[in-house]
């Protein structure tokens, strides 16, 4: 039976050209690495390398062997570097992703609520698009997300978390700054902050929010991200149809909000890996979570969709 061991010697053998140096690399002593290759020869049944004047030569059925080792060692490899990553981090930990958006406004509070739970978990964010939230889960990158509505996919497991309503960001001095709400007929003539056409999970959003309605107003510059959105708006650029979580904080640039009228609403979601089982620090953070959803004084604008 061919064992790791074995293949691991016949790699520094053929990648270090002496057994001497194979064995330094491999911290074990030449004779070692000889009876490792002379074994691995055995099991295999054919020769690996030819023996001259204490050189070892290897063979061309050892080149062939050495691509298919290769191949199948990469994998592996990856384990291995997957343990020492886990080896050299903290016992345990928490790793969130999470919108660029929510990462500055959501996140922060439930991360007050999570650290009164967990006072010394380490935690680290990726901040990332939706597209981006998914692979990093299905990849397990990360134990846990937070963002947009996301499609049913296999690996994923979705919980659905608050909805919010649209809302119209304008400049302060905008003449429809005056009013009490935002139609989309009130926009017609605008110039709107509109939305990246290709990106995923933004598509068909100018038809969602207008087509309705018959009205159609201009594009000029277009985004996949909501500070973006906002940032555009603070600088005079036009109008945007933005979530509710960064106003407060793009208030203090200029920029007011107004409801927008629309069927549509903001969803977002906790998800998961479905691995099937969750620890008791990500069942930790999941409590921090729905308690600031629920938490009128903190959010509220927010309908929330799974009690604490």
């Amino acid at each position: 039976m061919i064992r790791f061991r074995q293949i691991e010697a016949f790699r520094c053998l053929m990648s270090c050209g002496t057994t001497v140096a194979a064995a330094r690399r491999m911290h074990i002593t030449q004779p070692a690495i000889s009876r490792l290759i002379s074994d691995l020869e055995d099991d295999l049944g054919f020769r690996l390398f030819n023996r001259t004047k204490g050189r070892m030569e290897p063979t061309t059925a050892a080149i062939r062997f050495q691509r298919a080792v290769e191949e199948n060692f990469l994998g592996l490899e990856r384990l291995r570097q997957a343990a020492d990553t886990i080896r050299a981090e903290e016992n345990e930990g928490l790793a969130i992703a999470c919108m660029p958006v929510l990462s500055t406004s959501l996140l922060p509070l439930i991360l007050k609520e999570f650290f009164k739970l967990r006072p010394d978990v380490p935690v680290k964010i990726d901040t990332v698009g939706n597209a981006e939230v998914m692979v990093k889960l299905q990849d397990l990158k990360v134990d846990v997300a937070i963002s947009l509505s996301i499609p049913a996919i296999a690996g994923l497991e979705v919980e659905p978390l608050l909805e919010a309503d649209a809302l119209c960001a304008l400049p302060a001095d905008h003449p429809l700054a005056a009013r009490a709400v935002i139609t989309p007929q009130d926009l017609a003539n605008e110039t709107v902050i509109g939305w990246m056409p290709n990106y995923p999970l933004s598509q068909n959003q100018e038809e969602k929010y207008f087509g309705h309605a018959g009205a159609y107003p201009k594009y000029t510059i277009r985004t996949h991200t909501s500070h973006t959105r906002y940032a555009m708006v603070a600088h005079g650029f036009g109008v945007s149809i933005v979530e509710p979580f960064a106003s407060e904080l793009w208030s203090h640039q200029g920029v007011v909000t107004r409801p927008f009228v629309t069927e549509s609403r903001h969803s977002y979601v906790l998800a998961y890996p479905s691995s099937g089982s969750r620890s008791a620090i990500l069942q930790d953070f999941r409590r921090a979570t729905l308690r600031v959803v629920n938490d009128k004084n903190l959010l509220p604008w927010a309908i929330p969709l799974t009690q604490e």
